[in-house]
């Protein structure tokens, strides 16, 4: 197949949805599917460095700045990508990142929508642009593309109930999950130097976004140190990227610590790379991840494949990933949490248990798995178009 993938969401960092992109686009391309990936001109160079290697794989870049919802993407969304696939002879049109807009469709398009967390938790995003914007932006892309996919049962449900979307529109493909990196000694020890951590430690990945439920995990942490007299430290990863709303969630955990008294046990690590990342699920006694909302919970598994036992919530995608592998606790239950984290921190026959059942679990998450999904939703998408061509042209 000739499969076109819009990459403009990439912008250095790598998270979920550029994974996703470099995964397939390796996958698809080492089994002899042409690829056209379409990044910002600007970016074109660490692309090719990214994707060394990856065989029937051409880049052609967009003259953009941004990815986001604008007026000014959509107009590429249906002209410029249109145009693209039509003289490439494309299959189908890959765009992996919540909204587009081909209005003026050459080819069949797949949309993929993480989640709709902005829909519960606005974060960065303001009331006006959530209404006016974000939540019609979110039901026209869906409308105007031929299938949606999501990441989760929940997602698909969440989506259909928000936005209207048929269910029969929108199919599920989880997520893979990246290789472990080797294990580094030296980084290893450096970590436990820099951040204090000798004397053990439980992990929270992600932020500090609201939806993280931050402050009500140093408050259950505080809990742990008081009620089981716990001696070691909570440590929290995750990018602040200074905006403002990020600023002022720094502001509130701040707080959460000042009122515990625990200031040299709570550890914002900030951003670290996969090795670290990885460095430090090993280390850790366990991942305590009581998010209030995820539509996938892509930590749950990275943390199970590392065979850390894993603490996480009983609401909204959250079980689904971690498939009975986990300690499930209610995220709003301050009290649960700190029990939860007592258990894990105590018991090191649970722990052992969970570590096993977690890296059976996250076994099946593979990219590999996934692109396959995504090839046959392809497939699909080209052998319905196919079909219809000719009769369209009899019809006219």
């Amino acid at each position: 197949m000739k499969i076109i993938i819009d990459f403009r969401k990439f912008d250095s960092v790598i998270g979920g949805v550029e994974r996703g992109v470099i995964e397939i686009s390796r996958h698809l391309g080492h089994a002899g599917h042409e690829i056209v990936l379409l990044p910002k001109a600007s970016r074109v160079q660490e692309v090719e460095v990214l994707l060394a290697g990856v065989p029937n794989l051409t880049l052609t870049p967009l003259n953009v700045r941004s990815h986001v919802m604008s007026l000014g993407n959509a107009w590429i969304d249906g002209t410029w990508i249109q145009d693209i696939a039509a003289r490439a002879g494309a299959d189908v049109v890959y765009f992996p990142y919540n909204w587009s807009f081909p209005f003026r469709k050459r080819a069949p398009c797949l949309l993929t929508v993480h989640d709709v967390i902005p829909l519960t938790f606005r974060e960065a995003m303001g009331p006006f642009r959530n209404r006016l914007l974000y939540r019609p932006g979110m039901r026209l892309a869906c409308r105007l593309n031929d299938t949606v996919v999501t990441v989760s049962q929940f997602s698909k449900e969440d989506m259909s109930r928000r936005l209207g979307v048929p269910a029969d529109k929108i199919h599920v493909i989880p997520n893979g999950i990246r290789a472990s990196t080797r294990r580094q000694p030296r980084v290893e020890a450096e970590l436990t130097r820099t951040l204090g951590l000798e004397r053990g430690f439980v992990l929270s990945v992600g932020g500090i976004h609201e939806r993280k439920n931050v402050p009500r995990l140093i408050a259950a942490f505080a809990r742990l140190v008081r009620s089981s007299g716990f001696p070691g430290s909570l440590v929290i990863t995750g990018r602040v990227s200074g905006a403002p709303y990020q600023e002022r969630m720094r502001e509130v955990c701040r707080e959460a610590v000042k009122r515990t008294g625990l200031e040299g046990r709570v550890v914002f690590a900030g951003f670290v790379s996969d090795e670290e990342l990885d460095a430090l699920l090993r280390l850790a006694l366990c991942l305590v991840y009581p998010s209030l909302y995820e539509g996938f919970g892509l930590p749950v598994l990275e943390a199970m494949n590392a065979g850390t036992p894993v603490l996480t919530s009983t609401t909204t995608a959250l079980p689904e990933v971690a498939g009975g592998a986990a300690l499930l606790v209610d995220p709003r239950d301050e009290e649960a949490i700190a029990a939860g984290m007592e258990n894990l921190v105590k018991n090191n026959k649970m722990r052992t248990e969970l570590a096993r059942k977690g890296r059976r679990w996250a076994a099946s998450f593979t990219w590999g798995r996934t692109a396959e999904a995504y090839l046959s939703l392809f497939r699909e998408l080209s052998d319905k178009a196919a079909t219809t061509r000719p009769q369209s042209r009899r019809d006219s």
